[in-house]
């Protein structure tokens, strides 16, 4: 079993044998260095409603927009089982 994680930056996913929330790590497409995120998290960045989005939220990498989204209590992340 793979899990995908998504580079906050352009998109690319990743896929990796094993399951953590993110890995850290240069792109090989765009070459930023950043969080990957686990695709499970990236899929609930949609629950943030958009009227508490903060303007640029499409313009922001995936990991702020999460970041931003845990800090103002708009996204639970609490996993119940392993992560």
């Amino acid at each position: 079993m793979t899990e995908s994680y998504v580079c906050p930056h352009c998109g690319r996913v990743e896929d990796r044998s094993y399951r953590v929330r993110f890995m850290i790590f240069t792109c090989p497409d765009c070459g930023e260095n950043g969080r990957f995120l686990n695709e499970s998290l990236v899929d609930r960045l949609d629950e943030v409603p958009e009227a508490e989005r903060p303007e640029g939220w499409s313009e922001m990498p995936l990991d702020e927009r999460l970041r931003y989204a845990v800090e103002e209590g708009l996204l639970d992340v609490s996993f119940s089982g392993p992560m």
